[in-house]
């Protein structure tokens, strides 16, 4: 019987751990994003030529030349400033994509989105737990299904993202809806992950502080300073359908998605009164926010 009862521990311990996975806390304030000074260096000194006096044709070809420069740089950045969510928008460049994605957020940044979690594997790791994760995976999907809420705020901090966070983009637009399709680069955080840090945070949420949210659970605690955890977010990718004329989703067609792998190599917790060692431990969980 007490064996059983260790043997009992260490899944709650997993299934309390995956049960945090739905745990995501939006910011009370919203801080300024912060930047990195950027290097200077000192120009080297080079040695002093004596001016000559240039040829008077080469002089109109350079301020002819610098004349074409400065209007192609122009009509690059009217072509950017012109895309308005009315014009819809045919692009596979992600700096333009980003642009009118963000116009779009800003037409939907309100609670009316649903997020869903699916636990999809759990594996119990090494020793006797392993044996019994079948009896216990059960209790485990509904417990993260429990973390199915409606009425979420729009997922991701819009205007915080970043061209580079972004693999890859397309818009293409029918002349009424654009439908924008985005890989998001993959991210890979330890246990005290913040909710709208990283590329896939800035765009579409990860967990926050799955290390808080494990130590305030009732009878639980761990030791995540000594243990090794990762909580990888495999392929993230968003698809929505806007419509030109109002700027709205589509409802039935937006979806943010990714899979959440969480990986405990090792780590040491206490359930109720006893001491447990999880090892290589994980749960593996489908996000989908939709719209």
């Amino acid at each position: 019987m007490k064996q059983m009862k260790r043997t009992i521990a260490l899944l709650c311990a997993v299934l309390l751990f995956l049960a945090a996975c739905g745990r995501t806390e939006q910011p009370q304030t919203t801080a300024p994003a912060q930047t990195e000074a950027a290097a200077t260096t000192e120009p080297e000194t080079e040695p002093v030529v004596p001016e000559t006096a240039a040829p008077q044709q080469a002089d109109a070809d350079l301020t002819a030349a610098d004349e074409t420069e400065a209007s192609a740089t122009e009509e690059a950045s009217s072509e950017k400033a012109e895309i308005t969510l009315e014009a819809g928008l045919n692009s596979t460049d992600v700096e333009e994509v980003l642009t009118f994605y963000k116009l779009a957020c800003a037409q939907n940044d309100v609670k009316q989105y649903t997020k869903t979690l699916d636990l999809l594997s759990l594996n119990g790791g090494e020793g006797k737990v392993a044996s019994h994760v079948d009896v216990f995976e059960p209790i485990a999907k509904k417990a993260v299904a429990k973390n199915t809420v409606t009425d979420d705020p729009l997922p991701g901090k819009y205007a915080d993202i970043r061209p580079a966070d972004w693999k890859s983009a397309t818009a293409v637009s029918d002349g009424t809806y654009t439908t924008i399709r985005v890989q998001v680069a993959q991210q890979t955080d330890g246990a005290r992950g913040k909710a709208f840090e990283g590329p896939v945070g800035r765009s579409m949420t990860v967990l926050d502080g799955v290390d808080q949210a494990v130590n305030e659970m009732p009878g639980v605690s761990a030791d995540f300073d000594s243990g090794k955890v990762e909580i990888a977010y495999r392929n993230p990718t968003i698809t929505v359908k806007v419509d030109n004329r109002t700027g709205k989703f589509v409802s039935g067609t937006c979806k943010w998605t990714y899979r959440v792998e969480a990986m405990l190599y090792s780590l040491d917790a206490k359930v109720l009164a006893f001491n447990v060692h999880l090892q290589n431990a994980s749960g593996v969980i489908d996000y989908t926010v939709s719209y």
